[in-house]
């Protein structure tokens, strides 16, 4: 089991959802102005990383360089130093009445000017299944690589998305074709199965091997979605990983409650990693830890 409880811990924040929106919590930024807010308020409580996602002016998810531009302009204004990771996932189909993510759509995220300093990425096909209809995510492995050598080539940090057994194996393909620079970043979608017929549930003993099986100079954090939120991203920080909070994956701050902000969540695994002897890392030290350059403003 690879486990440092001395190293620092990286927090993530992902406060705009890809799925739901201010009907499952009216909070829930939208516009470039509101989470800018709302990254600044989690940069303020300690994130170090901000996963975003686009909305457009109705509400509904889109790639649109021009938000993903807005929205990093007003965050640099208001002397946040945050990593900047912008989500490569198609805007989610459901949402706009299509059958099929369109897979290079998120590709559009990564054109502002200057580029995020990460990106996630997927490398598997995923199918999200909602009311009795299946919208498919065609990623594959040549996509991933195709993906993967852009994002090394432009120099934005990856962040590999990871559902199941089988995609770590997706990765250390990627590794073996020399497309990912160490040391490699990952996150663990554990709780989307409910939607995701390619997802894993989470248990303490699955993850607990996901994190066995990872290939070495990996770095890892972890994500809950629903109520195991806060669970999956404690047992994270005792084994030695990272997390990522926010409105995205869980609008609630305990059971039946509502969060106030995404800057509620982030205070809340803080605190429980403080309590567990975790200090928190600061966007520099994390740029030290993941091999990104210093920031230049």
């Amino acid at each position: 089991m690879r486990r440092n409880p001395m190293k620092k811990l990286i927090v993530t924040v992902a406060p705009t959802s890809n799925f739901h929106g201010k009907d499952a919590n009216p909070a829930l930024p939208f516009s470039p102005e509101e989470v800018a807010d709302s990254v600044f308020g989690c940069w303020n409580e300690g994130a170090s990383i901000a996963h975003i996602h686009g909305r457009d002016k109705n509400g509904l998810p889109t790639n649109d360089t021009a938000f993903f531009q807005e929205t990093d302009r007003l965050i640099r204004g208001k002397g946040c130093d945050i990593i900047l990771q912008h989500s490569m996932a198609p805007a989610n189909p459901y949402l706009l009445g299509q059958k099929e993510g369109d897979i290079d759509d998120g590709i559009r995220t990564t054109y502002t000017d200057p580029p995020p300093e990460m990106a996630s990425i997927e490398v598997a096909p995923s199918n999200i299944i909602v009311d009795g209809t299946v919208y498919n995510m065609l990623w594959d492995r040549l996509w991933a690589e195709r993906t993967a050598k852009y994002l090394l080539e432009k120099g934005i940090k990856p962040e590999v998305e990871l559902y199941n057994n089988s995609d770590v194996d997706d990765l250390e393909y990627l590794i073996e074709r020399g497309v990912l620079a160490k040391p490699y970043y990952v996150s663990f979608v554990m709780g989307m199965h409910r939607v995701n017929n390619q997802a894993s549930r989470y248990s303490p003993k699955h993850m607990m091997h996901l994190v066995d099986i990872l290939p070495s100079d990996t770095i890892f954090s972890v994500l809950g979605i629903g109520n195991t939120e806060f669970e999956a991203t404690t047992l994270s920080i005792l084994l030695g990983g990272n997390v990522r909070v926010g409105f995205e994956d869980n609008i609630f701050i305990e059971k039946g409650k509502l969060a106030e902000s995404n800057g509620q969540s982030v205070a809340k695994i803080v605190r429980i990693a403080r309590e567990l002897g975790r200090e928190i890392a600061s966007p520099s030290e994390t740029r030290q830890m993941l091999g990104i350059p210093p920031l230049k403003i």
